[in-house]
């Protein structure tokens, strides 16, 4: 590596960091959309506004659409020309569209459930067009700015560190917000709340984009050569990277399944309070941050790939748990989102995208092709498609066992939370098949 290349300062990592503020929308969207549109049959403020089958169709359409753009965005990132970065042109123009699909999602026509269906797809296919402007060049600027292993590794522990604040941000202060901005009205807490903490997210998506710098930052790093949409697609068919892809593919669905299902396991499982999901996030997101130093410390030492399997192992055990919790054994439950909390570190936040840029970095020193917002854009894809599983495996499995509400409608049950357990466990053993079979770093 040349050795005229600065290390990037603590100001760029801090201004990095900022650009993830993005994952506050990531959970409104992941716990609450779905909590909007089929809440469960405790709350009396809110009533389900689309069938099953309906959303699941609303889902599909809009992950259809997001499929094609993750890739192209990628691409065109990869190509870029613009004056203020290949990256963060596209960020720039994805941030504010964002916000407003966002506060969209919760101001739904009612009209009938055939007006609600179509827009509810429009505005999710819209919605995942801007998401995917800003994460897929954001999370590429890793092996853009990094030039070791190091760096790569330290960006993708401050982008975890960063993310997990601003995801526990979006976990935690809903369950106050939506009770005092509500005041009783769950709906319209809902909305007040998701209007705040969108504007949260918008403002430091662009910081990230005015202060990082990122032209001055790569200025001096070697040019690559560009590939075609087709050439560069060929990449992902290499045997390290599709194992890469599969463990991620699972992991992240059994996660988001994990995670989405949060709301409903307090409610109807343990038989608490929404205002309790401000613990429940701080146990589950605080003990993850904990283990931020432990997890980067250990990447530095040993493979990526030990630790990400016991992280596995760690959620597996957690989700286990909390199969047989009563609301009568209800403590219990905080013991075992301490130890999915324990497997979140390294898994959820910091080797994703540390692996992504390790293997990045690898095809461009060895082909010379800058593919890094293309890989990124796939790896994007795979999490919305991840996202698609847990949207469509919650609203089918989460009223197993219900009876038909006054509106002809099914509520979730706690036979339907349990079974979306079950459904985690399994995909986060698929993920661990998958990431066991790939090499060591």
């Amino acid at each position: 590596m040349s050795k005229n290349i600065s290390r990037l300062t603590k100001k760029s990592y801090w201004f990095y960091g900022l650009g993830v503020s993005y994952f506050i929308i990531d959970q409104l969207y992941n716990q609450w959309l779905q909590y909007y549109y089929l809440p469960p049959n405790t709350e009396k403020s809110l009533t389900p506004l689309l069938k099953p089958q309906y959303l699941i169709i609303a889902f599909i359409f809009a992950r259809l659409i997001d499929a094609v753009s993750d890739p192209v965005v990628g691409y065109l990132s990869d190509n870029s020309k613009s004056k203020f970065g290949k990256r963060s042109f596209f960020m720039m123009i994805g941030g504010i569209p964002l916000g407003l699909l966002t506060i969209m999602y919760f101001y739904p026509v009612k009209s009938s459930q055939i007006a609600t269906l179509v827009y509810l797809s429009i505005v999710g296919g819209l919605y995942f067009t801007a998401y995917t402007l800003v994460a897929a060049p954001y999370n590429a600027l890793i092996p853009d700015l990094a030039n070791t292993k190091e760096e790569r590794l330290n960006l993708s522990t401050v982008q975890s560190t960063f993310r997990l604040i601003f995801t526990g941000i979006a976990m935690v202060l809903p369950g106050i917000l939506i009770a005092k901005l509500g005041n009783g009205n769950t709906e319209a807490g809902i909305r007040k709340t998701v209007i705040l903490l969108t504007v949260l997210a918008i403002l430091g998506i662009y910081l990230c984009i005015f202060f990082l710098k990122e032209k001055d930052l790569t200025a001096k790093k070697e040019k690559k050569r560009s590939l075609s949409f087709g050439n560069s697609l060929k990449y992902i068919f290499e045997k390290e990277i599709l194992l890469y892809f599969g463990g991620f593919f699972f992991f992240f669905s059994g996660f988001n399944i994990l995670r989405g299902v949060l709301t409903y396991y307090l409610t109807i499982v343990m038989g608490r309070p929404i205002a309790q999901l401000t613990l429940v996030s701080v146990i589950l997101f605080g003990v993850a941050g904990l283990f931020f130093p432990i997890t980067n410390k250990w990447g530095k030492k040993y493979s990526y790939k030990k630790i990400l399997v016991l992280d596995i192992a760690f959620l597996m055990v957690g989700s286990f748990g909390l199969l047989f919790i009563t609301k009568e054994l209800s403590k219990w439950a905080y013991l075992m989102f301490v130890i999915c909390g324990i497997g979140l570190s390294g898994s959820a936040f910091i080797f994703p995208q540390a692996m992504l840029s390790e293997i990045s970095a690898e095809i461009s020193e060895r082909k010379k092709v800058g593919l890094e917002g293309f890989l990124f854009g796939i790896q994007g894809l795979f999490l919305k498609l991840s996202f698609l599983v847990q949207q469509v495996a919650v609203s089918i499995v989460i009223v197993f066992g219900s009876q038909k509400s006054v509106t002809g409608l099914k509520t979730a049950t706690d036979l339907g939370v349990r079974s979306t357990l079950i459904v985690a466990f399994i995909l986060f053993g698929i993920s661990l098949f998958f990431y066991n079979l790939k090499k060591e770093d």
